[in-house]
């Protein structure tokens, strides 16, 4: 008998960057409004693939000149971790598509009051990028 094998992995142009604070998520969002010109705006949470109960709070900005997403994701909610295994994490900040310099969104970020530390997370490392994927 044939056996088939289905690859599901694919190729996503995705940066995740792990931010450690001890700020409110709409406080952090506020200082990076204020201080970077950005505009990040309370959006629908976030609602992992294949989870059903749980749901993280989300702050959304889109750069038309650059055609990049960002948001920025609650690691914690009340049933659990997005990241279980990056538990210290109190936010994540998903960037997606257009262009974008990792190393100049995590100097700016630094300058941030209430940032403690950023720093990238090496997607290769991780079990699964899921819960990072955004679809809305």
């Amino acid at each position: 008998m044939k056996t088939h094998k289905i690859d599901n992995e694919y190729e996503i142009d995705l940066l995740v960057l792990a931010i450690n604070s001890h700020v409110k998520l709409y406080k952090l969002c506020w200082e990076i409004n204020k201080k970077l010109k950005k505009n990040y705006v309370k959006t629908q949470n976030h609602t992992p693939q294949n989870t059903k109960n749980q749901s993280f709070e989300r702050y959304s900005f889109v750069d038309e000149n650059t055609q990049t997403e960002y948001n920025i994701l609650s690691n914690r909610s009340d049933s659990g971790y997005l990241d279980p295994s990056n538990k210290s994490v109190n936010y994540f900040i998903i960037v997606q598509g257009g262009v974008y310099s990792s190393k100049k969104i995590i100097e700016s970020l630094n300058k941030i009051e209430g940032i403690l530390l950023v720093f990238e997370l090496n997607l290769s490392k991780i079990n699964t990028i899921t819960p990072f994927i955004i679809n809305d």
